[in-house]
This record gives structure tokens, C-alpha cells and sequence, in this order.
């Protein structure tokens, strides 16, 4: 007989718990989809229940799986510090890779200097996810364990969790030795350098204003499925649309790529430039808008390169692959963009979206 280890029966044992509490709780109840439940309060610790499908692609409806993931990561930042808990995946049956990312960074950011202990209920409902959950150790980072790993030895890239630019150059090894087999071309490396390289930098320099760079956390997640590599890098800074605005670039910019909005602005606002950004702009412009803008890479009309090109960088990973996709979440505005010879699609998200989200998905 297969012997059952202690910490798969005390896991069992608080899923169950959970489960047991939620029933007698909903008791009576009619199900409501795509309500999000509330965080259980018990005697001793607070219960926070995952959605039953994690994901942050299907947000055009108000009952979706992004506005409860949105839900469920606000729960996280709001009460996961003030005391013990345990964090239900027990319903959960779906988790994007994306979406994992986020949660992994709302839960070590809510878990800094936390009060309690807080314990995991693994899923009953998918094998997936809890391979999932475990590969990327978000069990150990609920229970409060250290988490260390040496890229240069890993089979599979958990989520990285660093500031700087700490551990970027042994992700891009990564990515050569593990993912491409060493068939990766010194060109096609260059590429994914950069890029890398590009968005960590953003960071750096603009998620996080008047904060010191040890402050200044990025994760980054690297998964495989078939022939698609999944590449992500996320912030959970101020957003890309509350920054791009004080850039000395964004006005000569706007008035270059979206004319019509710029007179239009100038008409409400005559002399909207020297009125002060922060009142006139985000209030008329979308932050899928604004996202857009800091994306462009050509020349402003004033013939000088915007922001060193970084952009350019960004969007060269998907520019020359077939099905290539970039995402990128910030605030209320999501940005996607597949080939340069493509328009850019912009979508307005009905949930703010906390910090900032680089996605790539591209064929290997």
C-alpha cells in the first residue's frame, strides 16, 4: 500500500474542512454565476476561495473569469496579512499560466511582515492545477517556506520572484539551454535579451516611483505547452497609463500617432500641455490608449527616437513568429499586438488590473 506523507493529510483534511463549511454556510442558497464568494470568517483564521477557473484572458462579460480573479486577487491584498488563513483551491479547475503569476505576487507581497500562519487547500477538482501550484511552489510560499532554486540545474522554470536586474541573464540561459536545446541562434537570443532586458528595465525605471530598488519587484513566469512558450514578466507598480503621461516624449508622440485626439484635447483644453498632465489627460484618454502609445516605436514629429526604442524591442519577439501574440495588462486597458504588418487591438477591462502584465506567447 502506497503510504500517504503528512502534508497531503493535512491538506486533504483543510479541504475538506473547507468544503464541509462552505455547504452548511450555503446552505439553502441559490448559485449565482459568477458571483465571487467573500472570504469565510472562522473562529481561528479567514478562508479565501479561489474561482473555480483562474484566468485573465476572458473579461468581456461582468461574470467572467478575469472580473473573479480580479475579485479573489482584492480579497489577497486586502486581509491575507491581517492574520491566519487558508487559501482554497479546492473548486479551482482551470489556472492560466498568466494568471498564476499575479496570485504567486499577491500573495508574497500581502505575506510580508503577515500575522498568523496560512496553510493551502490544494484542488479535488483538477490534477493540472495542483501540478500547477506546486511547480511554481506557491504551497511553499502559502506555508511560509523558503524558496530557493538554481536556475542552471531546474527542469521546469518556476516563478521567478527578483528585483533588478538579478537573475535575468541565467532566464535567458534558461530559456537557451532548457527550452530551445541550445538551438537557439546568437541573433534569436539577442532578441530575447533584449526584450527581457527591456521590460525589466520599465520596472526599474517607472513602475515604481519615489521607491528604492530593492522595492522595486518584478516575477517572471516561463511555461511550455506543445511547440508555444508562454513568457511573462509582471509588476504590481502604479501602472503603465499613470506613468507614460509625465514622459518628455508622450506629447510630441500623441500629437504624431493620434492627431485627431490631440486637436481634439486642445480644443477642450487650449494650452493642455503646460495645464498640468495628470488633470487633462487621463481623464479624456483610455488607459488602453495610453498603453498603446507607450508601445509605439517610431519616431515622434519631432523626427527623435522615442525612449530608446524599447518598444521596439518588446514587440520584436512576436513580430516575425507565426501566431505570436503580446499582452500587455495594465490599470483598466489591455494592449495586443501580433504582427507589424497588423493593427494593434486595444480592450477596455471592467476590473482594474493591478500593476502591469508583458506577455508573449510565441511558436517554438
Amino acid at each position: 500500500m502506497k503510504r500517504i506523507s503528512s502534508g497531503y493529510k493535512e491538506s486533504r483534511f483543510a479541504a475538506g474542512e473547507a468544503r464541509w463549511l462552505n455547504h452548511l454556510r450555503r446552505r439553502g442558497k441559490k448559485y449565482v454565476p459568477g458571483k465571487v464568494e467573500p472570504a469565510h470568517v472562522l473562529i481561528d483564521r479567514d478562508v479565501f476561495i479561489a474561482p473555480r477557473y483562474i484566468s485573465i484572458y476572458e473579461f468581456e462579460q461582468r461574470s467572467s473569469p478575469y472580473n473573479e480573479t480580479m475579485a479573489f486577487l482584492d480579497q489577497i491584498r486586502k486581509k491575507y496579512k491581517r492574520r491566519s488563513c487558508l487559501v482554497d483551491f479546492s473548486k479551482t479547475e482551470k489556472i492560466s499560466a498568466a494568471a498564476l503569476v499575479v496570485v504567486y505576487a499577491a500573495i508574497e507581497m500581502a505575506g510580508t511582515g503577515r500575522n498568523g500562519v496560512a496553510d493551502i487547500a490544494m484542488s479535488v477538482k483538477s490534477p493540472a492545477v495542483n501540478t500547477a501550484l506546486k511547480t511554481n511552489n506557491l504551497h511553499k510560499l502559502i506555508r511560509g517556506h523558503k524558496i530557493t532554486y538554481a536556475l542552471s540545474d531546474a527542469r521546469h522554470l518556476p516563478i521567478v520572484s527578483s528585483v533588478g536586474r538579478e537573475q535575468m541573464d541565467e532566464i535567458v540561459d534558461f530559456i537557451q539551454t532548457r527550452i530551445f536545446e541550445d538551438r537557439m541562434s546568437p541573433d534569436k537570443e539577442h532578441v530575447y535579451g533584449d526584450a527581457v532586458s527591456e521590460t525589466i528595465n520599465n520596472v526599474r525605471l517607472h513602475a515604481y516611483p519615489n521607491q528604492s530598488n530593492d522595492k522595486k519587484r518584478w516575477w517572471l513566469m516561463c511555461n511550455t505547452f506543445g511547440k508555444k512558450l508562454y513568457l511573462a514578466i509582471y509588476d504590481c507598480g502604479v501602472g503603465i497609463p499613470k506613468t507614460v503621461v509625465e514622459q518628455p516624449w508622450f506629447f510630441p508622440l500623441m500629437k504624431y500617432t493620434d492627431p485627431d485626439l490631440y486637436a481634439k484635447i486642445t480644443e477642450e483644453i487650449p494650452d493642455f500641455e503646460k495645464s498640468g498632465v495628470q488633470i487633462a489627460v487621463p481623464v479624456r484618454v483610455s488607459d488602453e490608449r495610453l498603453i498603446y502609445f507607450s508601445m509605439q516605436n517610431d519616431v515622434s514629429g519631432t523626427q527623435k527616437e522615442k525612449h530608446g526604442q524599447g518598444s521596439k524591442s518588446i514587440k520584436a519577439l512576436v513580430n516575425d513568429t507565426d501566431g505570436g501574440v503580446l499582452w500587455v495588462f495594465s490599470n483598466n486597458g489591455l494592449y495586443t499586438f501580433t504582427q507589424k504588418d497588423q493593427r494593434p487591438r486595444e480592450a477596455k477591462l471592467r476590473s482594474k488590473f493591478p500593476g502591469t502584465l508583458v506577455q508573449w506567447n510565441i511558436e517554438i
